[in-house]
């Protein structure tokens, strides 16, 4: 997937400016006073699992998120929510700490997910050569998502990437006759 440079100009100035995020699909988490994240009531489906600091959950999250959305029949979402779970996976246990949780939520209009970890760190996007070897889990995540942002923690320690993925097909571009 090749991504251009104009992309990821606009994609950084988006991912500085988080009040411009349509919240639409996007429901926060709340808090819980132990400051765990919990799904927001109105979600009819909500997941939630906490990993060990392993690189093998990679793997574990990526059959979590699979298993998960064929038990709520949504196929066509498997393979693009799995791939975006495994970036923010790696992400968490490369640049954050642990505890890491993963979520995910179903709503009528969207599947959301969240992965936390306490990390002091903030995600920041990179600009990388065409032959570098990471650096563009973020970008993969804004392509495969119609919204996505970070949040920090509301204790001051660690911080929730999330995204959310409308269940409705994107709409066909118009027809030029």
């Amino acid at each position: 997937m090749a991504f251009t440079l104009s992309f990821l100009k606009r994609f950084c100035r988006s991912f500085r400016t988080s009040d411009a995020a349509p919240k639409y699909l996007y429901y926060p988490p709340t808090w819980s006073p132990g400051g765990l994240m919990e799904s927001p009531a109105h979600v009819e489906q909500a997941l939630h699992w906490d990993l060990p600091d392993d690189p093998v959950i990679i793997g574990q999250a990526r059959d979590l998120v699979r298993d998960t959305l064929t038990a709520w029949n949504l196929h066509d979402l498997i393979d693009d929510i799995t791939l975006v779970i495994s970036e923010l996976v790696t992400n968490a246990l490369i640049h954050g700490a642990p505890p890491i949780r993963l979520c995910l939520d179903l709503t009528p209009e969207a599947v959301t997910g969240h992965v936390y970890d306490q990390g002091a760190g903030r995600p920041r996007c990179l600009t990388v050569r065409h032959d570098s070897d990471h650096g563009r889990g973020l970008s993969i995540v804004a392509a495969l998502t119609d919204e996505w942002r970070y949040e920090l923690a509301p204790c001051g320690v660690g911080k929730t990437i999330w995204f959310s993925r409308s269940l409705e097909p994107a709409s066909p571009p118009p027809h030029s006759t």
